[in-house]
């Protein structure tokens, strides 16, 4: 049984008594009980660093942190122009399908640099839901699949690579896929709706988002244990609510977006770079936009929108 507890989510998320959930495990358990074949998820769960238990988690993430500072130099070079290229189109008077057009092609950009890997994110539609504890078993298949594929691919372009390190490759395609498409997605309507038709350069661009991709965190009691003033038994499910911070007092305290403890994002300072590169391109740009439409995917993990329509003014 999940709980949810009034506590500040880094309470929970820095306790030594709360452990990841077992997504591995009930996966396996899933395959055998339906009879399906859902071996590349599990692969996909067993690389990737936010579902590894304490043995083995620090190994794992050091292994994650070199992997992403050999790309980092790369990355925050290719960063201007990326932001000039797929966000003109917002500078302009003009309809835009902002998820579409903009965030996820600036995304699968970002990714195909870090994995040294070209990728398509709309290719890879399903692949995210890895997390999800309300799939079917036909989209469970499908998930599967396209993981299957995707894993394939990395194999061959890096046929000389440790399974480790093209496990670490997928696991960077999925965590970062959703995370920046929420955030940045959810950050700018947000920012739309405030400046209520006027200027780009009329925002008061935040240094950090001000929504998440990643509304929760879940845990697992691993013996009776006391959180936020509440007795829970072993074996609870606990909820670290990141979203809180959406409407923190202090904006600084918006930084708890990216978790805390042994599992903080290893992504924040890159996710940060784009977001400002975001900014530093938007704000001196005087067109107005309105937001026509928009609503959030269906997803038991990940806020995401699904419809983000603006229309372009000329200033």
């Amino acid at each position: 049984m999940r709980r949810d507890i009034s506590s500040d989510p880094t309470e929970i998320l820095r306790s030594q008594r709360l452990e990841v959930v077992p997504y591995a495990p009930r996966v396996a358990a899933l395959s055998e009980c339906l009879g399906i074949d859902l071996s590349a998820t599990l692969f996909a769960l067993t690389n990737l660093p936010l579902c590894q238990e304490r043995d083995t988690h620090a190994a794992v993430r050091r292994a994650a942190a070199r992997l992403i500072s050999e790309r980092t130099e790369t990355l925050r070079a290719a960063i201007p122009d990326m932001v000039r290229t797929h966000c003109a189109v917002l500078c302009v008077p003009g309809r835009v399908d902002l998820m579409q057009e903009v965030i996820g092609p600036l995304v699968s950009d970002t990714i195909s640099i870090l994995i040294d890997m070209p990728i398509d994110v709309a290719e890879h539609d399903h692949i995210s839901r890895v997390f999800s504890q309300a799939l079917g078993v036909a989209k469970r298949r499908k998930m599967d699949h396209a993981l299957g594929q995707l894993t394939t691919r990395l194999r061959q372009t890096f046929s000389n690579a440790d399974e480790s390190v093209v496990g670490l490759k997928l696991a960077f395609t999925i965590l970062g896929r959703d995370a920046m498409l929420g955030t940045f997605g959810c950050t700018l309507h947000d920012l739309v709706q405030k400046v209520d038709g006027g200027a780009w350069s009329a925002l008061d661009w935040p240094d950090t988002p001000t929504r998440t991709g990643v509304p929760y965190i879940d845990r697992i009691a691993l013996e009776d244990v006391t959180v936020g003033g509440e007795a829970l038994e072993a074996g609870s499910n606990i909820r670290a609510r990141l979203a809180d911070y959406e409407t923190a007092e202090d904006p600084r305290s918006r930084i708890g977006f990216f978790g805390a403890g042994a599992h903080v994002c290893l992504g924040r300072a890159l996710t940060l770079d784009l977001w400002r590169g975001i900014s530093r391109f938007m704000a001196q740009s005087t067109a107005r936009p309105h937001v026509l439409e928009f609503a959030l995917r269906r997803d038991d993990v990940f806020h995401i929108p699904q419809i983000l329509f603006l229309e372009i003014e000329a200033p």
